[in-house]
């Protein structure tokens, strides 16, 4: 089993809280990259997802781990993570388990366990008994079996186990969709997700004819033209040099953006060179307008872009790097 935590940057000590563009799903979606991440998926993966309200869909889970999903919501409280760490240590499968407290206290934030169904490594510790002071959430059980297992094994329990206790910004809000309405350049909903594995994932393309690698990929390489024989290159999702950083104040932002900046101002976009040769530009989080300069590594998170048609669209964005145990590995690790 490998684990996985993380904890929002955002709020008091005591009450760590997502910022204005995370939400379940992008919690979710970083602490399943972090427990995956150097294990082989297979063609289809059960996600067993513990969380209040209604989740997302399988697809999108697919799209975000390059597998076949799955999808089971369950509740979000420790009975129900002890039903799931049950059936992950007993099945045969590789299964994949995910908690997410939006607004805990704490220990609040999001933790993935994963059963790779291998059989390596020693097993998972027991589950600690109830706490005994009332409902608990599976997030928090989550934390209080690392803490009480007393393990220091970083590769089963990577990120954010001991979040900090200095206080954060408090997050500006960011409305919620309206319904049935478009706004900027329309991307109609099949070509946002014909594009996510590029998108999500970092997947560059290799033509096998002239060498070339091309990100994101479309289908055709733009040097020979052949759309034969083109292969799928998993780019690094943390560790890229920023080679160029401008910010973008009120009035310069897509239209499509312009929630965002009505309610927190100006943000910084940031070129980055994710591998030698192949740049992205990501819309930068988690750090004041200026911050992040010419020369700085950083990772990568999904999380929340715009909304549109009444939605929420995703895409990666880029926050400041943090090497060791809690980084998210490029999927190139998996193989």
């Amino acid at each position: 089993m490998r684990a996985a935590a993380y904890t929002p940057a955002w709020g008091p000590p005591g009450a760590r809280v997502p910022g204005p563009d995370e939400d379940p799903f992008t919690l979710a979606a970083t602490v399943a990259e972090r427990a995956t991440s150097g294990g082989r998926l297979p063609p289809s993966l059960t996600v067993d997802l513990l969380a209040e309200g209604p989740g997302p869909s399988d697809g999108m889970f697919g799209s975000l781990l390059g597998t076949r999903v799955v999808l089971q919501c369950l509740g979000s409280g420790s009975d129900q993570l002890r039903t799931a760490v049950a059936a992950g240590s007993a099945g045969a499968d590789p299964r994949l388990v995910i908690a997410v407290d939006v607004a805990g206290p704490g220990d609040g934030g999001a933790v993935a366990l994963f059963f790779d169904s291998r059989g390596e490594g020693p097993p998972p510790p027991p589950l600690p008994p109830p706490a005994g002071t009332g409902p608990e959430s599976a997030v928090r059980l989550a934390h209080r079996w690392f803490r009480e297992s007393g393990s220091s094994d970083l590769d089963r329990w990577v990120g954010d186990w001991t979040p900090s206790s200095a206080p954060g910004p408090t997050p500006p809000s960011v409305a919620p969709p309206a319904p049935s309405v478009s706004q900027g350049a329309y991307l109609p909903r099949p070509r946002y997700e014909e594009g996510l594995p590029g998108r999500w994932r970092f997947l560059a393309e290799r033509c096998g004819h002239c060498g070339v690698t091309r990100f994101p990929p479309r289908g055709r390489c733009r040097s020979c033209g052949r759309s034969d024989r083109q292969e799928a290159v998993p780019l690094p999702l943390d560790g890229g040099t920023v080679v160029a950083v401008t910010v973008i104040g009120p009035g310069g932002q897509p239209t499509e953006f312009d929630p965002q900046v009505e309610a927190s101002g100006s943000y910084g976009v940031a070129l980055v060179e994710v591998a030698p040769g192949i740049r992205a530009t990501l819309q930068l989080t988690d750090v004041v307008p200026g911050e992040i300069r010419v020369g700085d590594r950083v990772g990568t998170r999904l999380r929340r872009l715009y909304a549109i048609d009444g939605e929420w669209r995703y895409g990666r964005k880029a926050v400041p790097f943090v090497p060791g145990p809690g980084r998210t590995v490029a999927p190139a690790d998996r193989a």
